[in-house]
């Protein structure tokens, strides 16, 4: 899994942070609680379950959680709204609020400031790359849709610039826009409404905000 936010890059795989195309240095456990934090947002994960998650074989005492937490915002950079981007609850815990997108490994490589194409399932937003892209509840799918409802191997949606189609994959509850069912290869415009099975997303097509110079 790769994730986008701000000019960051998060690949959940190779364990790397990268910066405006730079390697970012994170400590083990400074990677692993910018994981948990991202993975569970939008949610405000109690300091206890990162404490149980984060050393779960060893006795440590709460207040190395804050010096973690100040560890990893120096790692992406003291600048700017850093403190917004991993929000101290106090006396709860933390949470990750910047706005965060999910990268289809085609959608990993497009350079950030041109246009793109978003798939948003709830809290989710998922960038799509050019070509197909696959969405399933294989875990292996480009979009990953994790629900009883959707087929494992469940439907295709094609990218070329800001033309895109979806064709449902034989799945067992079907591929539907709006009302109507996708029984062909079928245009998605702008904001169109498309349910797999019974998760509902909307296509997004954006033009990315031109490159700034300003630090996250």
């Amino acid at each position: 899994m790769r994730y986008a936010f701000g000019d960051c890059r998060l690949d959940i795989t190779t364990r790397e942070l990268t910066r405006s195309g730079q390697p970012v240095h994170l400590t083990p456990k400074a990677f692993d609680l910018l994981k948990l934090l991202i993975e569970a947002r939008p949610r405000v994960v109690p300091k206890t379950e990162l404490m149980e998650r984060l050393w779960p074989d060893a006795f440590v005492v709460e207040a190395n959680l804050p010096v973690l937490v100040g560890d990893l915002r120096t790692a992406l950079g003291v600048h700017g709204a850093v403190s917004s981007v991993i929000k101290t609850h106090h006396g709860v815990g933390y949470s990750f609020s910047s706005e965060v997108r999910e990268l289809t490994p085609g959608a990993a490589t497009v350079d950030d400031t041109g246009p793109r194409v978003v798939l948003r399932l709830g809290s989710r937003r998922v960038a799509l790359g050019p070509g197909a892209n696959s969405v399933g509840r294989d875990v292996d799918a480009d979009v990953f849709v994790n629900d009883s409802s959707v087929s494992r191997h469940h439907a295709r949606i094609t990218v070329d610039g800001f033309t895109v189609h979806v064709e449902d994959l034989d799945s067992k509850n079907g591929t539907y826009i709006g009302d109507v069912r996708v029984m062909r290869s079928t245009a998605l415009p702008h904001g169109a409404v498309v349910k797999f099975g019974s998760i509902e997303a909307v296509l997004l097509l954006e033009q990315s905000e031109e490159p700034t110079t300003q630090t996250l």
